[in-house]
């Protein structure tokens, strides 16, 4: 029989779960979740930082989710209200300017200078001007970019228009041999579509100090009268995404603009036509200039993050040298062309061949993303209006110019 007393017994059970409940828990793991706009293959092209982070943080977890853009600003939205949700989030350029602006990212002049004098060094130089506010301010950095290019049929045409001139000419020879001449790829009909030839005129959206709209200017009616002639005297489709790369492998469209991710794709996907396309830079307008629209997306930290520091660790991964030339030459074996807005550094060794690397480099040295004036992101559709009415309808560019510098005027007045 067992001589313990049974409140001994009891007393000693009491003290062990004391003790249990004294002891401190196993910390948990640290994690880090970063939320990437796009399809469920975008967060695989993170995978080379993400392994690179691991190595030197071996105790954090680094979670990666995909987000349609359609739902994109409705999912930041509805993070920034409840205060929760992901350390690290990627969006369209603007977003950075915007969420910034409602205090959802970490400034990072004063949370990282470090990485912002890196972006000084490496980055884009358009991706950058795109990114910053008038007054300095970085809330997002540059991760990615495309910019648009001419490609062209080499058999059907001798060489790529050089100039505004030249290309009406072409595309209307073209068209005289009885094909469907050009097809514009990104952005038909809609201020996307025209950016360029206003920046290539002369003209800008606002000017540089963000305080006035400047569409109403005469650089800015010369570029929608030109733009509009494209699609009036070329019959260039309007919808959102005609089948231009298609039309190029068919000789339907022996002369096409779209973005810089066909310098990957064609090859694969129009295997047919290898060997018998070129790219170009686009054609210049009256300053001379070819500039082009530069699209892509932004890495930032969300300030209500509890783990800001580690999250700047983790941008600082991304936007090492080795490890954006890893992430370009994976997405390469995936068939994709991602072109580091960060560290444009790395594109010199891109494995392409050498015409389209000259192509592709000297137009994104004369490109130019979205404005960086408060509220563009909201009332950009002004200008895809103007557009509209003035391409579709047969509006008086003048007009309809300023009635979206307007809007914009009324919209600067109000940050």
């Amino acid at each position: 029989m067992n001589s313990t007393p049974r409140t001994l017994l009891a007393a000693l059970a009491l003290a062990a779960l004391a003790a249990a409940a004294a002891a401190p828990a196993p910390a948990p793991a640290r994690k880090l979740v970063v939320w990437m706009v796009g399809d469920d293959r975008i967060p695989r092209l993170l995978q080379p930082a993400v392994e690179a982070f691991r190595a030197e943080h071996p105790g954090v977890d680094v979670e990666v989710r995909d987000v349609p853009w359609a739902d994109a600003m409705t999912k930041y939205s509805a993070a920034l209200a409840s205060q929760r949700g992901p350390d690290l989030i990627t969006g369209s350029t603007s977003y950075g300017i915007d969420l910034g602006a409602k205090g959802a990212l970490v400034d990072l002049n004063q949370r990282a200078p470090d990485l912002v004098r890196l972006l000084e060094q490496h980055a884009n130089p358009g991706a950058l001007r795109a990114v910053r506010r008038p007054d300095g301010t970085m809330h997002a950095a540059p991760f990615d970019m495309h910019a648009q290019l001419q490609y062209y049929r080499t058999d059907l045409l001798p060489r790529a228009p050089a100039t505004w001139d030249e290309f009406m000419a072409a595309a209307k020879a073209l068209r005289a041999k009885g094909t469907r001449g050009f097809a514009q790829q990104w952005g038909n009909t809609t201020w996307l579509g025209y950016f360029p030839y206003l920046r290539q005129a002369g003209g800008a959206v606002y000017d540089e100090g963000c305080t006035q709209a400047l569409l109403g200017s005469p650089q800015a009616v010369t570029a929608l009268r030109y733009y509009a002639s494209i699609y009036r005297e070329l019959q260039a489709p309007t919808d959102s995404w005609p089948d231009a790369d298609g039309g190029l492998a068919s000789g339907a469209y022996p002369l096409i603009q779209s973005g810089t991710w066909q310098l990957s794709s064609i090859d694969i996907m129009h295997k047919q036509v290898a060997g018998h396309w070129a790219a170009a830079p686009l054609p210049a307008g009256p300053t001379g200039r070819r500039t082009a629209l530069l699209g892509g997306t932004v890495l930032g930290v969300t300030a209500f993050s509890p783990r800001i520091d580690l999250a700047l660790a983790f941008m600082r991964t991304v936007y090492r040298a080795d490890v954006a030339r890893t992430m370009v030459d994976s997405a390469l074996e995936m068939g994709l062309m991602w072109l580091p807005a960060g560290r444009q550094d790395q594109l010199a060794a891109l494995p392409m061949p050498a015409d389209r690397k000259q192509a592709m480099l000297a137009q994104l040295q004369d490109a130019e993303g979205p404005p960086n004036c408060p509220g563009w992101l909201r009332y950009e559709y002004a200008v895809t209006r103007a557009v509209q009415r003035v391409v579709l309808a047969g509006g008086d560019p003048q007009t309809e110019l300023n009635q979206a510098a307007a809007v914009l005027n009324r919209a600067l007045a109000r940050h």
